[in-house]
């Protein structure tokens, strides 16, 4: 039976990605579980909107998911502060907070330096602090962290169906999960064995496990609405909890950054006017979510991306905006957005697979000059 191969999409599931030892080094000393990131937001969010008697205001990054902001306008007031990937800080002249706001901090790409953000609490200790460290979960950053509260979408870069942590390093009160587990945890689950069985060479449609992807996602964003009210959303599943303490993350995120670096080292030197490199660098002991490609121009981008689709490389955009008619009305923001690409370099990929990718975006560059 001949494998298949493809880069990027959803992740699989394999249990040779389980070590036979559990181990809780990287996980924050109190946490809660929920089915995602968003359902703990949205559960923060009501729960502190409940404790102070009235809506509250939550300041988010002009480049940021839209996808999120449209659930979170639902509980909080939203307000912009511009917070580009092209830039290494924050633009903090617009961020414009009152005494309660709550202030949503993105480490954007896993590259940011969270020293900028401590000496501005500093300064305004009357605001809330949330940060996200979704794009690398277990940064130094995350793990030292003075914010008030924290948080991180794990299914994002572990090979898991559901998971959003949520802890405070301030020891505040923390949401509470109804217990009651996400049936898109599951519908999830069944994607990634029935990807992994795909890619082994069984004779599955792949539409098959696709269209149970979108609707896990479909089950996850109709219980994060539904529980608003409740202050309450779905745990994490029972698969996610038994198994998250047995995944070899260092290895992950060792193997993740070395194929960023790999494929970042490999063609470097063929940046043009047609596109960049807008991760070079990062933190010690940090790690880049990914990849991520600048192009000159949307055409440009699109291209590229139909022509990584042509041969089985499928690369997401970090993100869409304006998306579900919601925008940041940032125009560099919005600029960015429509010219930005991420290529997964995850630990699924040997550095034989990146070589390859990394060539194969060469190329079409080559082509195009």
């Amino acid at each position: 039976m001949q494998t298949r191969w493809e880069l990027g999409s959803e992740l699989d599931w394999s249990n040779g990605l389980l070590m036979s030892f559990a181990s809780k080094n990287l996980l924050p000393e109190k946490y809660e579980l929920f089915s995602t990131a968003s359902a703990a937001l949205l559960s923060l969010g009501s729960l502190l909107n409940k404790n102070e008697g009235r809506r509250l205001r939550i300041h988010i990054p002009s480049f940021f998911c839209m996808d999120v902001v449209a659930k979170l306008s639902n509980i909080l007031d939203v307000c912009w502060y511009r917070d580009l990937p092209t830039e290494m800080s924050p633009d903090f002249s617009t961020l414009k907070t009152l005494p309660g706001d709550l202030i949503l901090v993105v480490n954007l790409f896993g590259v940011r330096d969270e020293k900028v953000w401590q000496d501005w609490l500093t300064e305004n200790e009357k605001a809330i602090l949330i940060e996200d460290h979704s794009h690398d979960p277990f940064s130094p950053w995350a793990q030292q962290s003075t914010a008030h509260y924290a948080i991180s979408s794990l299914r994002k870069t572990l090979p898991i169906p559901d998971g959003g942590i949520i802890y405070s390093p301030q020891y505040l009160e923390l949401p509470r999960t109804s217990g009651i587990e996400s049936f898109g945890a599951y519908r999830r689950l069944t994607s990634m064995l029935l990807k992994r069985a795909f890619l082994s060479g069984i004779d599955i449609s792949k539409d098959v496990y696709r269209q149970m992807d979108v609707e896990s996602q479909e089950y996850f964003d109709e219980h994060e609405l539904s529980d608003i009210s409740e202050l309450t959303a779905n745990a994490v599943s029972d698969f996610t909890a038994n198994i998250l303490n047995h995944l070899n993350i260092p290895h992950f995120r060792r193997q993740r950054e070395a194929n960023i670096r790999h494929f970042v080292n490999w063609n470097l030197s063929g940046e043009n006017f047609l596109w960049k490199h807008l991760v070079k660098s990062w933190p010690p002991e940090g790690v880049p979510l990914s990849v991520i490609l600048l192009c000159q121009t949307q055409e440009i981008r699109d291209a590229l991306r139909k022509h990584l689709i042509s041969q089985n490389i499928f690369a997401p955009i970090h993100w869409l905006q304006p998306r579900k008619g919601i925008s940041s009305n940032d125009p560099l923001a919005i600029d960015l957005s429509s010219r930005i690409l991420t290529i997964p370099t995850d630990q699924r990929y040997s550095i034989d697979d990146i070589t390859y990718v990394a060539g194969i975006v060469g190329n079409f560059f080559d082509r195009i000059e």
